[in-house]
């Protein structure tokens, strides 16, 4: 497992979030002078996104981000992504924000299972920060921030070997292994099949530095070659024309990671008969997890740099619905399974004095509107702490 992933993950994750609220958005918005008080506008969709963007690259987040650290499980990580999600105006219920974990979760999978080299990874997450950054044109202020974090990966990964790149690569597979959600786009594309796994192509361009596949070269004991022999492949293989830019600008060449969402078409999500008989297998172990502790310092480290806005005045959350209609969404928040929903992070928390005075300081740091109920039982102050995100 590579202690290099974290940053990777959260940042593609991070940015196909970012291409499904937008759409949502524009999908939802109404001209501002039509609008009443409780509908989208333009307005709204840019302060949403600008709202999200600025915590998503907090300096203080990104440097607890690019730590070297193992991967922690998926309900941690989603527990970030709920908080981030409603770090503005907007308000998603638990069964649009499920949909959106599963769009985003698929989606990057996708793009790891597909590219063509591991170090191509590197170029997956730029062209979700190049996308990131046209969102944000308008604001230099957080330009800067992204364009920070574009330099923290070029310092931090350019220099990795095929090797380690390889490494992370197989550290992001696992982590997306027995996630099978059938997508509408991917099936309508039909690269994805109706068990929700995915159809690797075998026709395209080969990965830069390598030759199209279809001569065998032997060589002798000296090195020299001495036959060839030809062979037919099933596939049509290209040789990429260029190398995709490693630097703060440049053309990327891969697509994979751009905007998928560019062109409006709904967009839905299944759970797979493979999904289902993994749920109903994969109950939650009720016995405390020994992973938990270090889940604890993990989200108090990185929950620390989120701060959650709260409208205030008489000013009201807009609610976002990443289905068609009330009703689909409801109907979705009663058939998915228990054990693929994420309301609860079960944790097993003690009164560590370390982890106590680390609490104590992020919450000093926290922007807090309302006044928070004295503590009354060992572990409260971190589900308060969590609940206030």
């Amino acid at each position: 497992m590579s202690v290099r992933t974290l940053p990777l993950l959260f940042l593609n994750l991070g940015g196909e979030m970012l291409y499904i609220l937008d759409q949502r958005l524009r999908a939802q918005s109404i001209p501002g002078e039509k609008a009443r008080k409780d509908e989208w506008t333009d307005v709204d969709r840019k302060r949403v996104m600008n709202d999200i963007i600025t915590t998503m690259f907090n300096k203080k987040f990104m440097e607890e981000l690019f730590k070297p650290q193992e991967l922690y499980s998926k309900k941690a990580l989603r527990t970030v992504y709920d908080r981030l999600a409603h770090a503005s105006i907007m308000r998603l219920n638990q069964a649009s924000m499920d949909k959106l974990y599963d769009l985003m979760t698929m989606a990057f999978k996708y793009q790891v299972l597909l590219c063509p080299r591991p170090k191509d990874i590197l170029l997956i997450t730029f062209n979700h920060l190049d996308a990131i950054k046209d969102f944000i044109q308008d604001s230099p202020g957080i330009l800067n921030q992204v364009d920070e974090t574009f330099r923290q990966l070029i310092e931090t990964y350019t220099c990795l070997s095929a090797g380690e790149f390889q490494l992370i690569r197989q550290t992001l597979l696992i982590f997306f292994q027995d996630m099978h959600i059938r997508v509408s786009i991917f099936l309508k594309d039909k690269v994805q099949n109706s068990n929700g796994r995915f159809v690797l192509p075998i026709s395209g361009p080969v990965p830069w530095g390598t030759e199209v596949p279809g001569l065998i070269r032997m060589f002798n004991h000296n090195g020299d070659e001495v036959k060839r022999t030809e062979f037919t492949t099933d596939g049509n293989y290209v040789t990429p024309q260029r190398e995709g830019s490693f630097d703060l600008y440049g053309d990327r060449v891969l697509k994979l990671g751009t905007n998928m969402y560019s062109v409006s078409r709904p967009v839905e999500t299944h759970m797979s008969g493979s999904s289902k008989n993994l749920a109903s297998h994969a109950k939650e172990n009720t016995v405390p997890n020994p992973l938990a502790k270090e889940e604890l310092n993990f989200l108090a480290r990185l929950l620390g740099g989120l701060e959650t806005k709260t409208p205030g005045g008489s000013e009201t959350g807009f609610r976002l619905n990443l289905f068609t209609t009330d009703e689909e969404e409801e109907h979705a928040a009663l058939t998915r399974p228990e054990e693929l929903s994420y309301k609860v992070i079960n944790i097993e928390a003690t009164q560590d004095p370390g982890r106590r005075a680390e609490l104590s300081r992020i919450l000093g740091e926290l922007e807090v509107a309302e006044p928070r109920p004295a503590s009354s039982g060992k572990g409260e102050d971190l589900l308060a702490l969590m609940d206030g995100l």
